[in-house]
């Protein structure tokens, strides 16, 4: 069997589905690249057949097998967190900011470039 690759466009992944669709059907069918039934179908990377969307209306039946490549998890290792606490991110609420930080913000300098913004508009 020849090697196929993803249809999608600059996707030059392995092909690891096969979309199949029945416009009289009103159906879309996702099978194994092994189990390639019919003529015509669309070789896609699980990536972009896991992403398949089908128009409202239409049904899409999704037959492959499980896959057995391990899914990618973002996990947040707390490293880039300076307090070292391990929990999740959270911002500060405004009881919790300093009043005298809110002021210094408020009545400094505006940047060049924002002021060059101002006076373009005519706002300075």
């Amino acid at each position: 069997m020849s090697v196929k690759f993803c249809a999608r466009v600059s996707c030059g992944k392995r092909a690891s589905a096969i979309l199949l669709i029945g416009a009289r059907e009103l159906a879309a069918h996702l099978v194994d690249i092994h189990e390639e039934r019919g003529i015509g179908g669309v070789p896609l990377c699980r990536v972009h057949a896991d992403a398949v969307v089908v128009p409202l209306g239409w049904t899409l039946a999704d037959s492959r097998s499980p896959a057995t490549e391990p899914e990618l998890v973002l996990v947040d290792d707390g490293a880039s967190d300076s307090s070292g606490s391990s929990g999740p991110l959270r911002l500060p609420t405004m009881e919790e900011v300093d009043e005298e930080d809110m002021e210094e913000a408020a009545v400094g300098e505006v940047p060049p470039l924002l002021s060059r913004a101002f006076r373009a508009a005519g706002l300075d």
